[in-house]
C-alpha cells in the first residue's frame, strides 16, 4: 500500500509541474523551485517549518543549538513560503534557508542528494510522509525530531519509524501521537510546551508589561477574511481615540487593507508613525517584536474566521501585553481553552463588547508562563541529548 501511496505522490508532482507552467501560479508559489530545487550543498542538520511563526521558532532553536551542541553541523531551514525564505536569508543568522522540497519521491531524491541531511527537526505539525520515509532510508538510527508538536490525526500509511524524539505542546497532543505510533515508533512522546517561547524561556527574563506604551491596540497577523470583525474593533478603538497598529498576515493584502480603511474614512499612517485616532499600517515582515515593546494590548489574527487557524498569542503574552483572541482557535483549541480558563488570555465570542473586554492580570500571566518555562527548558535539553547521540552514532 505504501508503494501505491508513493505513486500517488509522484503523480501529484507531475500535476504540480504542469501547474508551474502557469506564470501567475509559479510567481506566487515557486512550484518549479520546490520540485527541482536550488538547494545548498550539505551536509546539514535540516530544520523544517510551515510558515513564519514556526520558522522564527526554528531560527531561535538553531541559534541555541549552535551554542549548546558540540560540533554542531551547518543548519538549513526550509519552509513552504517564499517570503519566509527571504526573511530567513536576511535575518543575519548563521543559517541557510531554502524552499522545502515538494513531497514527491523524485524531488526528495534531488534534495537528499544535494543537502545530505544528518537529521531532521520538524516544527509543530509538519509530518510529511515523504520526509519521514526519506530520513528512514538514510539512517538506521531514528533521525527525526518533532519539536513544539501539534497532532490531531494520522495520515494513511504514515511511517513513524524514523521519529526518535517527540516533544509535544500539550498532553492531548502527546496522547494522540503516541496512540498513532501504536508501538511502531521508537520515540515516546512527552509534553514539552510551545517552543515559540523558547527564547524567552532560555533568557531567564520575567514577564513585564511595556513601559510607557504608545500603541493602545496592536492587531497582529490579521487576514482580510477577518475584515468584518476587524473593522468593527478598529472603529471602536478609533472612537475611543486610541492609537492602533495593524499587522497584516500576508504582505500581498497590505494595499487591500489600506483601501478598506480609507473607505471607512479612517486616518491611515505607515508604521512607525503612530498617533491617537489613527491606524498605523505595517508593510514589512518581522516588525512584531518592536511593535510589542510599545503596545498596551494586542488582538491576534486567524481567530475571527472559522476556516483560519489562530496565530501566535505567546509572543504578546511573553512581552507582558494584554492579549485577546477571537471566537475561533483552530489548531490551538486546547491551549486557548486552558489559557482562558487560567485567566491568562481573553477570548471574544463577539466584537460587540470589544471596548470593554477583560484584560488579564499580569501576575496571572507571569505565574502561568513560569510553568511553561520549565517544560520548555527541560524538553530542549532532551533534544540536545538526542542530537548528541545521533551525531555520535554517525561518527
Amino acid at each position: 500500500m505504501f508503494n501505491a501511496f508513493s505513486i500517488v505522490r509522484e503523480v501529484a508532482g507531475i500535476v504540480a509541474g504542469a501547474t508551474a507552467k502557469v506564470p501567475a501560479i509559479e510567481n506566487r508559489f515557486h512550484i518549479s523551485e520546490r520540485l527541482d530545487g536550488d538547494w545548498p550543498e550539505g551536509p546539514f542538520l535540516w530544520l523544517h517549518g510551515a510558515s513564519l511563526g514556526e520558522c522564527r521558532m526554528l531560527m531561535t532553536l538553531a541559534g541555541f543549538l549552535q551554542q549548546d551542541l558540540p560540533n554542531c553541523p551547518k543548519i538549513l531551514i526550509t519552509t513552504q513560503k517564499p517570503e519566509v525564505v527571504h526573511f530567513l536569508k536576511n535575518s543575519g543568522k548563521d543559517i541557510e534557508a531554502a524552499l522545502a522540497p515538494a513531497d514527491t519521491p523524485s524531488s526528495l531524491a534531488k534534495f537528499i542528494s544535494k543537502v545530505k541531511p544528518i537529521g531532521l527537526i520538524l516544527g509543530e505539525n509538519e509530518l510529511w510522509p515523504g520526509y519521514l520515509s526519506a530520513m528512514r532510508r538514510l539512517s538506521l538510527k531514528p533521525s527525526v525530531a518533532i519539536v513544539s508538536g501539534r497532532f490531531h490525526r494520522a495520515l494513511p500509511f504514515l511511517d513513524y519509524s524514523s521519529v526518535g524524539f517527540a516533544a509535544m505542546q500539550t498532553g492531548a497532543d502527546s496522547n494522540r501521537i503516541q496512540s498513532a505510533f501504536d508501538g511502531t515508533c521508537p520515540a515516546k512522546a512527552f509534553i514539552g510546551g510551545d517552543w515559540k517561547l523558547l527564547s524567552w524561556a532560555k533568557s531567564g527574563k520575567e514577564v513585564a508589561a511595556p513601559e510607557n506604551p504608545s500603541v493602545d491596540t496592536a492587531f497582529l497577523s490579521m487576514h482580510f477574511a477577518e475584515w468584518a470583525s476587524l473593522s468593527r474593533m478598529i472603529i471602536s478603538s478609533i472612537k475611543h481615540q486610541e492609537s492602533v497598529v495593524l499587522v497584516p498576515r500576508r504582505l500581498e493584502e497590505v494595499e487591500t487593507f489600506r483601501k478598506a480603511l480609507l473607505e471607512q474614512e479612517l486616518i491611515v499612517t505607515e508604521w512607525p508613525l503612530v498617533q491617537k485616532g489613527a491606524v498605523a499600517l505595517v508593510t514589512k515582515f518581522g516588525l512584531v517584536p518592536e511593535i510589542l515593546k510599545m503596545s498596551r494590548s494586542a488582538v491576534v489574527g486567524g481567530s475571527f474566521s472559522l476556516t483560519l487557524g489562530v496565530h501566535d498569542f505567546w509572543e504578546p503574552l511573553q512581552n507582558g501585553v494584554a492579549t485577546c483572541v477571537g471566537p475561533y482557535s483552530r489548531g490551538q483549541r486546547e491551549t486557548v481553552c486552558t489559557l482562558v480558563r487560567e485567566g491568562v488570555l481573553t477570548q471574544l465570542q463577539t466584537t460587540a463588547g470589544f471596548a470593554d473586554r477583560n484584560k488579564a492580570d499580569i501576575r496571572m500571566v507571569q505565574s502561568f508562563l513560569e510553568r511553561e518555562r520549565l517544560k520548555i527548558t527541560e524538553s530542549y535539553q532532551k533534544l540536545v541529548d538526542f542530537l548528541k547521540d545521533l551525531l555520535k552514532a554517525q561518527g
